[in-house]
């Protein structure tokens, strides 16, 4: 009997042994459990925030900039917060901005540095935008969000040679074409072409030779172009010179105002990038009619399909969250029926983003929609007196629902959107049936 008892004992210690080394209570509990293989990494810290800076939101007073709350030392208003970061982007369309250098998708040319302000904000929900981050009512991270800031972008958008004025409000570029052209284009603060209005006062002649003077102190001026108005810029043709060249811009902003001086050399002629893509209706494809077999009577010809519209909504990935629609600059073209056409895909963007519930970009192609009106404005001379009287007030109308629809846009207001949006269309059909199709 004593060896079966034995192996009974042995037999019960290995049992209680084996539960001790499983039990949350047991000897085992005390070692720290090996990690396990298949554990999912840390996600890595987020970079820090570059500090807040403190701005004067009086239009024209942007370059006041300060490290800590305060008032505006020009207009006495009170200093806003706001995150100043460097992004890049198309020199020529900042509404693509990434955190590292690349190939700008519209014309393939290299990124360049810009100044934005960066917020942080959830989809369809601007009342929640805010300085820093946070999460969003679904529980999900507060996306950046990108806006445009005055000074943020001082890159050449011809190929140029970039300068800010004295007023540090214009800003000029000068670009001197193989053709022996020499263009001026004029900016504002947030380098966006100057409209009609605010550059009409601008005169300007480019000086190629001159020598100095010591009995007068002044250069005398031996060979000089006026800059003649074309569309967007001024240009002078100079002829082509000798590499590198050398010429000076002697610009007046306002009359009466004191003539500014930009010195312009360039080594080499001046390169317009790429123009953005441009979205073109595709050919319609009919299909090949079967071969009709003898004796059979001949179907009647297939009707050719309509072409498809021009695509009014943009780029998706230039309105998502984290890139400011605002800064997709679209410039008004030189004839009227272009400018027709483009207001029709502005009117169609605009339904399109409503109907999406997009209610936030509404304002995107409503104010582009607006400058469209405004530069058919500039024709409504060139119409008989009768068509002038219902184009006027049409592009007061279109000029006013834009901001309407700017405004409810922001409150997310469906019905008050669609109201703005009914007086705007009529506006619009307005100034169509009075401008011709065709010049």
């Amino acid at each position: 009997m004593k060896p079966a008892v034995l192996m009974m004992v042995v037999a019960l210690g290995t049992c209680v042994a084996a539960q001790r080394a499983t039990s949350p209570t047991g000897p085992a509990a005390t070692k720290p459990a090996p990690p396990k293989a298949t554990s999912a990494p840390k996600k890595p810290a987020s970079p820090p925030l570059e500090p807040l800076s403190y701005v004067c939101p009086m239009p024209g007073d942007e370059d006041v900039l300060e490290d800590k709350p305060g008032t505006c030392h020009k207009c006495g208003m009170t200093l806003e917060p706001v995150r100043l970061v460097s992004r890049w982007s198309c020199a020529t369309n900042t509404a693509f901005i990434k955190d590292a250098p690349g190939k700008c998708p519209t014309d393939g040319t290299d990124l360049v540095r810009v100044t934005v302000a960066m917020t942080f904000g959830c989809p369809g929900r601007p009342d929640l935008d805010s300085d820093n981050r946070g999460k969003c009512p679904d529980g999900t991270p507060k996306q950046p969000k990108y806006a445009p800031r005055a000074h943020g972008n001082h890159n050449p958008q011809h190929g140029g040679q970039f300068f800010m004025a004295p007023d540090s409000w214009h800003h000029i570029e000068g670009v001197y074409l193989p053709s022996g052209a020499f263009r001026m284009y004029l900016y504002d603060d947030f380098t966006k072409p100057l409209k009609l209005a605010e550059a009409r006062p601008i005169t300007a002649r480019l000086v190629t030779k001159q020598v100095y003077d010591p009995s007068t102190g002044k250069e005398n001026e031996i060979e000089k172009f006026a800059l003649v108005r074309k569309g967007s810029y001024l240009e002078a043709s100079i002829g082509q010179r000798s590499l590198p060249a050398r010429m000076s811009a002697k610009v007046t902003f306002k009359a009466g105002d004191k003539e500014n001086l930009f010195d312009f050399t360039f080594d080499t002629f001046s390169k317009d990038p790429a123009a953005p893509l441009q979205t073109t209706t595709a050919p319609v494809k009919t299909a090949a009619a079967p071969p009709v077999k003898p004796g059979a009577k001949k179907s009647p010809a297939p009707t050719a399909a309509a072409p498809a519209p021009p695509a009014a909504t943009p780029n998706p990935s230039l309105v998502e969250l984290g890139v400011n629609p605002a800064l997709l600059t679209v410039p008004i073209p030189e004839t009227v029926p272009e400018m027709l056409s483009q207001l029709r895909t502005r009117t169609d963007q605009i339904r399109q983003f409503i109907d999406r519930g997009e209610f936030a970009a509404v304002y995107v192609p409503a104010f582009q929609a607006k400058d469209l009106a405004l530069a058919l404005d500039e024709h409504r001379r060139e119409l008989t007196a009768d068509k002038q009287k219902v184009v006027e007030p049409a592009v007061q109308k279109v000029v006013r629902s834009a901001y309407m629809l700017d405004a409810f846009g922001d409150l997310g207001n469906k019905q008050q959107i669609l109201e703005a949006y009914a007086i705007f269309t009529a506006a619009v059909k307005d100034i169509q049936s009075a401008f011709p199709e065709k010049p």
